[in-house]
């Protein structure tokens, strides 16, 4: 078990300000910097620094955080492994909106329904926010597009999909082969802050120098029906990973601009927290997501895309 004073430690690496690390774990400011220094103390080294009024972790703090965050989730892993050890095998997966669209949704919806192990849960979240539970050992694994953590984490790429722009079909129609310029005029309909799309669109797009509020409007919903909604009804175009908006394309509710551009792509990958004991079963579910799908799968992936 780890020692209550890791939590303590942990927040102040989130928040870096004592104050709010104090709000959160409802202590008191000397008992936060108490924890602190029996830490330091503890360890011989100093775990963070201070420029100003600003807390910052030393070399010897990231190295312990990244440890500590290791050591949860693995702790997490041990004790529901323990519980059911009598029990057939269960994971619990996190998968983001966009990569639902994928024929990965359908081969993990298999074996939550299959009588073979392991079983799994499936649980839809943005990607920041099925990070953050994974690290805390809620999850075993995430499916999920954007950018990849730091090296807490083994990866594998599944699949590599292409960026496109799409509205409307008469937007689109108006809009195909039109300059940046012209494409800058229209409202931009993004996903909220946290979400892999968004951050890969901001990579892409600061590349050639454009920035989201470059657009004229941007409008943030937190939600992938509700974005598909506001572009059917013509509101403004959106950035997308293409699958998510194929059956639409094919039904001619949706369409792609055409903008001469640098090619934007995302990929999807397979995340687990590094050096789990239970990973070799996690790889046989990512072997099984790396098979080639079927056109069948990718199918009823657009029809329980979320």
């Amino acid at each position: 078990m780890l020692d209550y004073r890791m939590d303590t430690f942990l927040s102040l690496c989130e928040t870096q300000s004592y104050t709010k690390t104090a709000e959160h774990l409802h202590l008191t400011q000397p008992s936060v910097t108490q924890h602190i220094k029996y830490l330091e103390h503890f360890y011989q080294c100093p775990l963070f620094h201070y420029d100003g009024k600003r807390v910052e972790m030393t070399e010897a703090g990231q190295y312990l955080r990244d440890k500590v965050i290791l050591q949860r989730a693995q702790n997490v892993e041990i004790r529901k492994r323990l519980q059911t050890l009598q029990e057939t095998a269960a994971f619990e997966i996190g998968i983001t909106p966009s990569a639902t669209f994928s024929f990965a949704l359908p081969r993990l919806c298999a074996y939550a329904n299959r009588e073979s192990e392991p079983h799994i849960q499936i649980h839809v979240g943005n990607t920041r926010r099925l990070l953050k539970r994974m690290q805390s050992g809620m999850l075993d694994a995430i499916i999920m597009e954007g950018e990849l953590p730091d090296m807490l984490v083994d990866s594998t790429e599944l699949c590599r999909e292409n960026i496109i722009a799409a509205a409307s079909p008469e937007l689109s129609e108006q809009l195909y082969g039109c300059s940046w310029g012209t494409l800058l005029k229209q409202p931009l309909i993004v996903l909220e802050t946290g979400c892999g799309i968004r951050t890969l669109v901001q990579r892409h797009l600061s590349r050639s120098g454009i920035s989201l509020y470059d657009f004229r409007e941007v409008i943030e919903v937190d939600s992938f029906i509700v974005l598909k909604e506001l572009l059917r009804q013509g509101r403004g175009i959106a950035f997308v990973l293409e699958p998510t908006i194929q059956q639409d394309r094919d039904e001619n509710r949706l369409g792609c601009i055409y903008v001469d551009t640098l090619p934007m792509y995302g990929s999807l990958y397979f995340v687990t927290m590094r050096d789990r004991a239970d990973n070799e079963q996690l790889w046989k579910i990512r072997d099984d997501l790396l098979r080639k799908p079927l056109s069948g799968e990718l199918e009823d992936a657009a029809e329980k895309g979320i």
